[in-house]
């Protein structure tokens, strides 16, 4: 059995490997785009330091992760909020 470690093979999944496209963490860019474009990273960012919108913080300054099933509650949740009460 060969254990040796090949030289151009990544001991880590590198962002053209495959192993991290199959990652089901989101960046805020991601987010944006799952939610259609209909808000800015900002937005985001704001959302989380309400505590209205679930993250992982990744790291120090402002690395942010969501999965897919956050922002599905989060819009569900402010879809709620804004709805318009029948009289």
């Amino acid at each position: 059995m060969n254990t040796e470690i090949q030289p151009n093979t990544p001991a880590f999944p590198t962002p053209s490997s495959p192993a991290s496209a199959v990652s089901p963490w989101l960046t805020v860019r991601e987010a944006t785009r799952r939610v259609g474009g209909k808000c800015g990273p900002k937005l985001l960012y704001q959302e989380v330091r309400a505590g209205r919108l679930r993250a992982a913080k990744i790291g120090g300054r402002r690395e942010l992760r969501f999965l897919p099933e956050w922002i599905d509650t989060w819009l569900v949740e402010s879809s709620k909020a804004s709805t318009p009460k029948a009289a």
